[in-house]
Order: C-alpha cells, then sequence, then structure tokens
C-alpha cells in the first residue's frame, strides 16, 4: 500500500518533469540557433561592409548604389542583432517562468532529490547565458559605433 502512494506521487511529477525539461530544451536550442544564425547574418553584413568601404571607386552610375549599400547595410546589421537579442532575452524570460512553474508544480514533492534540477543550476544558468546575450551586444555596439563614425558623430 505504501509503494503504491509513492508511485502516485512520484508518477505526476515524473510527466510534469518530463514536459517541463523538454520545453525548457526546446527553448533552449532555439536561443542556441538565434544565435548561429545571427553570427552567420553578421559575418554578410561585415564582408559586405568591408567589401564596400575598401574597393576603389565605382563608375558613376554605381556610385549612388554602393553609397546606399554603404549607409542601408550597418542600419539592417544593427536591426537584425537589437531583434536577435530581445528575441533571446525574451525566451530566457520565458524559460524562467518554466523553471517557476515547475517549482510550484512539483512544491508537494521532493523532486530534487529524485531529479536532476530542470533547469540546471544558478552559477550553470549564468554561464550558459553569457554568450546568447553578450553576442548580440557585441554586434548592436560594434554597428552603432561604426555609424557613428560614418556619420562623423564620434
Amino acid at each position: 500500500m505504501a509503494t503504491e502512494n509513492n508511485q502516485q506521487e512520484i508518477t505526476p511529477s515524473t510527466e510534469i518533469y518530463k514536459t517541463t525539461r523538454g520545453q525548457i530544451e526546446h527553448y533552449d536550442n532555439a536561443i542556441n540557433q538565434r544565435v548561429i544564425w545571427l553570427s552567420i547574418g553578421q559575418s554578410f553584413f561585415f564582408g559586405v561592409y568591408a567589401t564596400l568601404v575598401s574597393i576603389k571607386a565605382p563608375s558613376p552610375d554605381l556610385l549612388s548604389k554602393q553609397q546606399m549599400l554603404a549607409t542601408l547595410l550597418p542600419f539592417a546589421a544593427l536591426l537584425a542583432a537589437i531583434f536577435t537579442f530581445f528575441d533571446v532575452i525574451a525566451t530566457l524570460a520565458y524559460m524562467r517562468k518554466l523553471r517557476g512553474y515547475y517549482e510550484n508544480a512539483a512544491s508537494g514533492i521532493a523532486s530534487d532529490a529524485i531529479y536532476p534540477p530542470v533547469y540546471g543550476r544558478p552559477i550553470d544558468r549564468i554561464f550558459q547565458h553569457i554568450s546568447p546575450t553578450l553576442i548580440p551586444l557585441v554586434f548592436i555596439f560594434t554597428w552603432v559605433i561604426m555609424l557613428l563614425y560614418t556619420y562623423h558623430i564620434l
């Protein structure tokens, strides 16, 4: 009878754990993909921008297109980095809510003794979030500096 009661208490916690852990893994993978896409996209923007500002003067009919691209690309790259940054921050906030939902649902059961932490230890989370939050900020900072320099504000 005691084994039956223990089994009934563990089973719902197991399902909650699996579901929550699966959702967190999904969002964690989504963050990693966004940072990879951002890095690939930024390499394209940097490459094209560097080419535009370092090549010799184009023919007169292409000069306006080159100037337009040299103006447009930094803004596009900056917006891509800003959007990715906000997307990553929103995803991290949602993952925190998922952890809270799990902790509330499993509050009556000693789930930490049975399962590993659903979202890792606090120190693990800090290190896991450094790259996805700081990489967009590095690109944002770089493009802002280049734009300020281009428009002689710096």
